[in-house]
């Protein structure tokens, strides 16, 4: 009697302490809940997309037609384009344009033209010397642009050590120093004035070894000299032309500049090149063109400053990994817009469609929060006319953008989304709690609470020291791993049931399951990783540990003879290993491989086939759900609640089942993913694998009741 009695109050202990940890899981989930409303809203209300075209691509095409720019550019704009991008032109590409000629000294003096002889005066031809390279303009205003590119770029002023941050503090120009409130918090001191590169008719060298940049003027003649390496000269950009600024401006239309990143970035360097681009008139942000920003590592803060004063976006373009450019938004307090394009060698490779084409920038305008569509102009051999081709291109994105609901104008910038450190503290505690619930359904509940305290601590001095966004990654994958295990241990029993029942169970499940969805979604709604400047860790650990925690947890639930968990591993030990079962071991391994390659946010590469069935599924559907689900995991998981898990050999069909449920929580943490499109993918995702799963009881039956073939015991 007595320990009767004490099991009974260990029961009723185990029951309280349960519902207390169910009660502080509604209460994170009201927390959580709050945060990811707040984040709906922020989506629903920025939903412009801008439209935009480069301009060096349709002044090609306006000359092949016979068309000026601008009158190319207003017929973009009536077909709904709204931006335009001017991709800052190399040397070589300038030279290419006729903006200047460029020669070596040797080539030059062979040369023997009069206006150059009468620009270098009393210098032609002594000063000339052979190795070096020398601009030849005949346009003031295109010299002076250039001339003040390379001297930012190429000629460090004296006394300027760029690998010296000090030293820009000691000459009293941008540096490391005292913060000012201009810089809000980036800490990048104002400098005295614009910090304009000289140009030098000096032979001295400057402290970095690079010979100045000198010039010679003469009547309509300008000439510039450097002793640059050419591999990295004709990479180098070189300002953005006024014509091309002009342009765009008489069209009425926004403008986004392209930067690239050249060597011996400086302090002086940066400021100057920043201040040319502020004063492009309709500037609506910056994109960079190269891997690696300017100035990155080092420069980075001057670089956010230079950032900041233009009180623009800096675009990050998709699929694009440039270093620096993640930390760069940060610094700017997450002021990002991102941009999608199809790059023409893509559309080369591929052979893209108009509708293809159309349903690419759609896809990624609504299901990506995507707020820039970059449209190259796209070149078709067998298309008669190319600009009316891409016209229409324009005309139809539009339009399908607007039957999206989404609105073509300016790139919608998105707010700061404020989640407070209390709020997420209450988050946390919800997974906590999970965490304390799986450990006594794994039949560990004397070690729940120990385990509990220390997550608690951890949390609450991650919190306290500030590492909110590693504390909250933490937290959220936590939250993916544990309540999908949670629910496929608590509601997968031995008994099988009937289909609608299994229906039902398989409802029930998923809705547990979603409480861990909703519980990262509440602990990842920031900005930054809206934006993907910073993301959710640990994708595809966040689709294995679950299958290794199912695992265990049923291998020692499926001991059909009693004995507790120490005999039943020791008579999994002692079997021998079969050649049948290390077949299946094999396949289940290159299985697993499979499906984490798949899986994170750089997976495999996907075949065409399975392209066109994705595109049919968006198509038919409006947000196409995923194969892992409604093809796979939640089928199965029907099947096996109507079965039930009668012992272990039916583990292989509980795990394929699992990757449903695992799949359904990943699918939120995709972030930069609107949460009705996320919501839209999971309810298709659910009533199709229904719909599976009934198909495959009744296959069952048939089988089993026709051949007897499902006969044997499992």
């Amino acid at each position: 009697m007595k320990c009767l009695r004490m099991e009974v109050e260990t029961a009723v202990k185990d029951k309280k302490w349960k519902l207390l940890l169910i009660g502080i899981i509604i209460v994170s989930l009201v927390a959580a809940g709050y945060a990811a409303w707040q984040r709906y809203v922020l989506e629903r209300q920025h939903r412009s997309v801008a439209l935009a075209v480069v301009y060096d691509e349709v002044a090609a095409l306006a000359r092949m037609n016979g068309l000026t720019t601008r009158d190319a550019l207003e017929k973009y704009k009536a077909r709904g384009v709204t931006a335009v991008l001017i991709k800052e032109p190399t040397v070589r590409e300038a030279q290419q344009n006729g903006e200047f000629t460029l020669r070596t000294g040797q080539e030059l003096l062979a040369l023997g033209d009069p206006d150059i002889i009468k620009a270098f005066g009393s210098a032609y031809p002594g000063d000339i010397q052979n190795d070096l390279w020398y601009f030849v303009f005949t346009d003031e205003q295109i010299f002076e642009r250039v001339k003040g590119q390379l001297s930012a770029k190429i000629a460090p002023a004296a006394g300027d050590n760029v690998n010296d941050p000090g030293a820009a503090d000691r000459s009293g120009t941008v540096g490391k120093g005292a913060p000012s409130p201009a810089a809000d918090g980036i800490g990048i001191p104002e400098t005295a004035g614009p910090a304009a590169p000289v140009s030098t008719a000096s032979d001295n060298d400057g402290d970095n070894g690079v010979r100045a940049l000198r010039e010679w003027r003469g009547s309509g003649v300008y000439i510039l000299e450097t002793a640059y390496d050419w591999g990295l000269l004709e990479q180098m950009g070189v300002g953005f032309p006024a014509r091309a600024v002009e342009d765009v401006q008489a069209a009425g239309l926004k403008t986004y500049v392209q930067l690239r990143t050249w060597n011996q970035v400086n302090y002086q360097g940066l400021h100057y090149v920043f201040d040319q681009i502020s004063q492009i008139p309709n500037l609506a942000g910056v994109l960079f063109n190269d891997p690696v920003l300017p100035g990155v590592p080092d420069l980075i803060r001057p670089l956010a400053y230079e950032m900041q004063k233009l009180d623009v976006p800096v675009v990050q373009i998709e699929f694009s990994n440039q270093v620096g450019l993640s930390r760069l938004g940060l610094l700017l307090d997450k002021n990002v817009v991102r941009l999608h394009t199809l790059t023409p060698a893509e559309d080369a490779k591929k052979n893209y469609s108009v509708p293809a084409m159309v349903d690419r920038f759609a896809l990624a305008a609504s299901e990506r929060n995507i707020r820039v569509l970059l449209l190259h102009s796209y070149m078709k051999t067998n298309v008669p006319d190319v600009l009316q081709m891409n016209l229409d291109l324009a005309e139809k994105t539009r339009d399908t953008l607007a039957a999206e609901g989404l609105q073509v104008g300016d790139a919608a910038v998105l707010p700061p989304l404020a989640v407070s450190r209390w709020l997420l503290f209450v988050m946390g505690l919800g997974v906590i709690a999970g965490e304390m619930l799986l450990t006594h359904t794994m039949g560990w509940g004397r070690a729940a609470p120990y385990l509990g305290l220390l997550a608690l601590l951890l949390w609450v001095a991650l919190l306290a020291a500030g590492q909110v966004s590693p504390g909250r990654k933490l937290m959220a994958f936590a939250a993916v791993v544990i309540f999908p295990t949670l629910s496929l241990a608590l509601h997968v029993k031995r008994g099988g049931s009937s289909p609608g029942r299994a229906v039902a169970l398989l409802l029930r499940t998923s809705l547990y399951s979603l409480v861990g969805a909703l519980l990262m979604v509440g602990l990842l709604a920031d900005k930054g990783f809206m934006l993907k400047l910073d993301q959710f860790a640990g994708v595809k650990l966040a689709h294995v540990v679950p299958l290794l925690l199912l695992s265990i947890i049923f291998f020692f639930r499926g001991d059909e003879d009693g004995g507790g968990w120490q005999r039943q591993l020791k008579r999994f030990l002692e079997q021998p290993i079969l050649v049948k079962f290390a077949v299946v071991g094999g396949i289940l391994l290159v299985a697993l491989l499979v499906y984490v390659s798949r899986t994170g946010n750089e997976s495999a590469a996907i075949s065409p086939l399975e392209l066109k069935f994705r595109a049919l599924l968006d198509n038919l559907l409006g947000v196409r759900p995923r194969t892992k689900e409604f093809f796979l995991g939640h089928p199965l998981l029907v099947l096996l609640f109507y079965l039930g898990y009668r012992n272990n050999n039916y583990m292989p069909l509980l795990l394929l089942g699992a990757i449903g449920q695992i799949s359904l929580v990943n699918t939120y943490a995709h972030i930069h993913t609107p949460l009705a499109i996320s919501l839209m993918r999971s309810f298709n995702g659910l009533w199709l694998g229904i719909a599976g799963g009934l198909l495959l009881i009744a296959l069952w039956r048939i089988f089993k009741k026709g051949t007897g073939y499902f006969s044997w015991k499992l």
